[in-house]
């Protein structure tokens, strides 16, 4: 029998191994099998364990021989792919402990690479464009406005491609996205499209692969109306014209020449760009002062080779100084700086970014910790088995690499089934669309990610391998194998050793857990604002008078009245007005404000401008709080009139009453300002977020200030699924050539102006959640083990009488002293880091500090829950136990 089990063991062998020690483990195996004296070497044969205690004599012997006559690489490729082989069947034997190993790391690496997916696309990853490292973006600075990265006036940007000689060119593009009708053989069709200067795609660095781009001349009035579409306009709209370059086609009813086709994928600035056009400035303007007032240009460079980004700061301020003194009428404190382009068009997400980055890392900690914590309460069962493999000659270091090994492979299948998660977490990202660089970046895994998950895998196997593996090594083999096995082979370091990383989760779940409960409360905090409306039962679309149809202001204004009579007869609809911008759907342009009531050295510095009739104050229900709201007698050829929010009439006129004053747009008004009447103060709308105060606004009479593109705002009286219908059968009526360009439903427009927080708070949340399930289990599982370990002084404690409810609350105790050591810690831990936490969570907080009392203190109650819940659990269980057995199991 000895002799078969010896040949079985050395049959995993190669063969040219076998017949060199066969006689050799034999000899020691009937001899040992055979020895009268007590101790470790005859204890392994007790009772049943002969079967396992030869396998470990033959197999620890061939470790032992190996760690003294191996040489080469071979031989150590042979010895690992015994240990693979050996922790493979290992893990098939426990299939429990290797699923939830498995698990929980794929999930902690599976989050790690879904989030270092977005860091990598936005802070790595080049930019799509030809030496993206010397593109920087150039903006006005002025700190009397606020203005810290502003868009550019034309005149200045000229200037400055002329003037600041590291510059290699400078151009730019509107960030606002036009709404663009084309004709088509079935109807018309809306696309979005970027106003840009002629070199926009030159100083890029980005080739249309059929045409050609803008030259600088086309900036201009005079020199062609041309226009360059993407490959999707190209293929979804043109049919993949081969021809398509250089035909005249409708755009927003005029005629443009097509002279080139984009790259697939390139949709620079907006993911929303289908078509580039030039700005088209009248020659003229070069030296009119709005150009030079206008600050309607987001500006970018490329420098110089070899050129430094301090060396063009340096030259960009000496001609800001020159502007500064030749234009004091418009330049007066306005500044410039530079930032790599990179830099800027992530500047919005970075601290989201960051943050998501932390909290994923945390999470991967607290899922190693967790696994170290299984591995060590597995580790608890083979203290025997590795004591006897101990006791016959096997080195510490080997078996300290058998067992990493086994670590290695949890980890390398746990970060194959993570690098699966990580790509659908991906997936999710890009459908949410709340965080990006928009138009430039695309998020994918790439070699860096893959790099990244291979190394937190890494990272993680000998994270929780290492502890494990030193504590199964570190003890003396004798009391183990006396003690046969019941119960405290792990001894009492063990222990520790696992509550030392159960408070770790503790820890840091708090911590997680405290970065979802703040993103809760701001998320409720921006729910309970105002905005400024009543967004349910609203509607708006957008579309464009075509100047082709309607030629002058009174066809424009008679087209947008009609509609709205015709809108409001329909059965169903309550009111509808126009807007040119809706609320909390960005600002659209600014300027000064000078009262002719005030003094030289008096002046509001920045108002922002939209254009309105009366019924859209009462169709969004925005209160009147004084004055009027347009009327008849604010005709086309009447006194020029405005309504003012309430948010300027406090900044601007303080302790005084605004209505009734006139204003211009200027710092200092001229004989050409035009002066307009405050008629009436409306409650403020929030214009970008509920979290961002309402700035001082101005509204514009439709009828005096009008445009061809507006929003038309519906309010029905119940639900708004049957409005969009309705108006497009009211607009088809008046011309089945007017396409509606956009669509928006104002209670989604509600909800996407906190989407960024509502994002980061359902990942903040997903993280506490499996942080807070992670901890409970820990706590869960050190409460089983030491309820384990205790069984036979349960029994005993029992046997004299004790109740089962002492038991309990005996075992909860011990449970509660290790969650109240990982509470106190992360509490610690958040208070010192106090500072840094409100540097980078205050940006994404509204209403809450990082140190909230109320929510920490929630916190700290819903683990104290918990983990009392895992601590009954395991303990309740013990108490049950009857204490005869437990006693003759000993």
């Amino acid at each position: 029998m000895i002799v078969r089990i010896v040949g079985w063991i050395l049959a995993l062998l190669p063969e040219a191994e076998r017949s060199q020690i066969r006689d050799e483990a034999l000899s020691v195996v009937r001899q040992r099998a055979t020895e009268p004296r007590a101790g470790p070497r005859r204890a392994m044969f007790a009772g049943g364990e002969m079967w396992g205690a030869l396998r470990l004599v033959a197999g620890a012997h061939i470790d032992r021989w190996n760690g003294t006559t191996t040489r080469g690489e071979a031989r150590m490729i042979e010895t690992t792919r015994q240990d693979v082989r050996f922790a493979w069947r290992t893990l098939r034997r426990n299939p429990g402990f290797a699923l939830s190993a498995i698990g929980v790391l794929a999930l902690g690496i599976g989050a790690n690479a879904a989030i270092f997916t977005a860091a990598n696309a936005f802070f790595f990853s080049p930019l799509p464009f030809e030496d993206s490292g010397r593109l920087v973006t150039v903006f006005e600075t002025n700190p009397d406005f606020g203005w810290e990265d502003a868009t550019a006036a034309p005149a200045n940007l000229l200037d400055w491609r002329e003037e600041v000689g590291a510059f290699a060119d400078v151009s730019g593009y509107s960030e606002f996205t036009s709404q663009i009708t084309t004709f088509q053989a079935d109807g018309p069709v809306v696309v979005g499209g970027s106003m840009v200067l002629g070199n926009f795609f030159d100083v890029l660095g980005v080739a249309p692969v059929m045409g050609r781009g803008f030259t600088m001349d086309e900036t201009w009035q005079g020199n062609g109306d041309v226009v360059v579409i993407s490959h999707a306009l190209w293929l979804d709209y043109f049919g993949a014209d081969p021809d398509v370059v250089g035909k005249t086609i409708e755009f927003n009813g005029g005629p443009q020449e097509v002279v080139g086709v984009m790259p697939q994928g390139f949709h620079f600035p907006t993911a929303d760009t289908q078509l580039w056009f030039t700005n088209r400035w009248d020659p003229a303007a070069r030296t009119q002062v709005w150009f030079r007032r206008a600050h309607i240009v987001r500006a970018f460079a490329r420098l110089e080779p070899e050129v430094s980004h301090e060396t063009a700061q340096a030259q960009l301020e000496v001609v800001m100084d020159r502007l500064e003194e030749a234009y004091p009428g418009t330049n007066t404190r306005m500044g410039a700086g530079i930032m790599p382009m990179r830099d800027f068009l992530v500047r919005g997400v970075r601290t989201q970014i960051l943050v998501l980055l932390g909290a994923v890392g945390l999470l991967l900690v607290l899922a190693c910790a967790n696994v170290a914590n299984l591995m060590l309460v597995r580790a608890n069962d083979r203290t025997r088995e590795i004591a006897l493999r101990r006791a016959i000659g096997a080195g510490r270091g080997r078996i300290v690499r058998q067992l990493l090994v086994e670590s290695a492979l949890i980890a390398g299948v746990g970060s194959v089934l993570g690098l699966v998660l990580g790509s659908a977490g991906v997936r999710l990202l890009t459908a949410s669309q709340p965080l990006g660089i928009e138009g430039a970046t695309a998020l994918a895994l790439d070699g860096r990610v893959l790099a990244f998950t291979a190394a937190i895998g890494l990272s993680a196997g000998l994270f929780f391998g290492i502890v494990p593996a030193i504590r199964l090594t570190s003890d003396d083999v004798d009391p183990t194998l006396r003690d046969g096995g019941r119960g405290n082979s792990g001894g009492r370091g063990g222990l520790r050793t696992v509550r030392a990383l159960v408070a770790t989760e503790i820890a840091l779940a708090l911590v997680l857990t405290l970065g979802a409960g703040l993103m809760i409360r701001t998320f409720a905090e921006m729910r309970s604002v105002d905005p400024g409306f009543s967004p349910e039962g609203l509607v708006a679309v957008q579309f464009t008078v075509p100047s082709t149809r309607y030629q002058n202001r009174d066809e424009v204004l008679a087209f947008y009245n009609e509609m709205i009579e015709s809108l409001e007869a329909r059965p169903g609809i309550v009111s509808a007005g126009t807007v040119g911008q809706l609320p909390l759907a960005g600002t659209s342009w600014s300027s000064q404000l000078k009262a002719d009531t005030w003094g030289p050295d008096r002046v509001g510095y920045e108002v922002l401008h939209r254009r309105a009739d009366a019924d859209y104050f009462e169709t969004v229900e925005t209160p009147l709080l004084r004055g009027r709201l347009f009327d008849g007698r604010d005709g086309p050829e009447d006194p020029l009139v405005i309504v003012i929010n309430e948010a300027a009439a406090e900044q601007y006129f303080p302790g005084e009453d605004p209505v009734g004053q006139r204003v211009a747009y200027d710092r200092e008004p001229t004989p050409e300002s035009n002066w307009y009447e405050i008629i009436g103060i409306v409650g403020n709308q929030h214009q970008e977020s509920p979290k961002v105060e309402p700035r001082a606004e101005v509204f514009e009479n439709r009828d005096q200030d009008w445009g061809r593109s507006s929003w038309v705002v519906v309010r029905g009286g119940g639900e708004v699924d049957g409005l969009v219908p309705q108006i497009r059968e009211v607009l088809g009526e008046m011309d089945s050539m007017i396409p509606i360009a956009r669509t928006r439903v104002l209670r989604d427009v509600w909800r996407t102006s906190m989407a960024r927080e509502e994002f980061l708070l359902q990942l903040l949340s997903v993280f506490g959640a499996v942080a807070l399930a992670l901890a409970s289990v820990g706590v869960y599982g050190v409460t089983a083990q030491a309820a384990r370990r205790r069984t036979q002084e349960i029994g005993i404690r029992m046997a004299l009488g004790a109740a089962k409810e002492d038991v309990v609350r005996m075992m909860i105790r011990q449970g509660a002293a290790v969650v109240a050591v990982g509470l106190v810690v992360g509490v610690a831990l958040t208070m010192l880091t106090t500072t840094a936490l409100a540097s980078v969570l205050d940006p994404m907080l509204f209403g809450v500090r990082p140190t909230d009392p109320a929510t920490l203190v929630t916190v700290v109650a819903l683990l104290s829950g918990l983990a009392v819940l895992a601590s009954y659990l395991p303990a309740r269980r013990a108490a049950v136990v009857d204490p005869v057995s437990s006693l003759r199991a000993e």
